[in-house]
């Protein structure tokens, strides 16, 4: 995989970071959708959460390296669906914003 296609998932993984913490910001944590996110963010705060998201980007990209190696169409679907997931929660945070 070219490192332009990594630098695309987290680049779209950094929009949905950044629009989620603005969003909290401006209207609290009670503004975002998603259970899960809302759960960790008040059992371990914003620290806990960051290290959730780079840990799960540097997951997807692992996944991708590894994948692409035998299913390049596997690879490209994983890294698909980690830059859509980004840029969904990010489009999300924005419209609530």
């Amino acid at each position: 995989m070219p490192v332009a296609a990594f630098a695309v998932l987290v680049g779209a993984q950094f929009f949905d970071y950044a629009s989620f913490v603005v969003m909290i910001a401006r209207h609290g944590l009670e503004a975002e959708l998603d259970p899960v996110v809302v759960t960790i963010a008040e059992a371990s705060g914003l620290p806990g959460l960051t290290l959730l998201k780079v840990a799960a980007a540097v997951l997807v990209v692992a996944v991708v390296a590894v994948r692409a190696r035998r299913s390049r169409r596997l690879g490209t679907a994983v890294l698909a669906i980690g830059v859509a997931a980004g840029l969904l929660g990010g489009i999300s945070d924005v419209a609530t914003i």
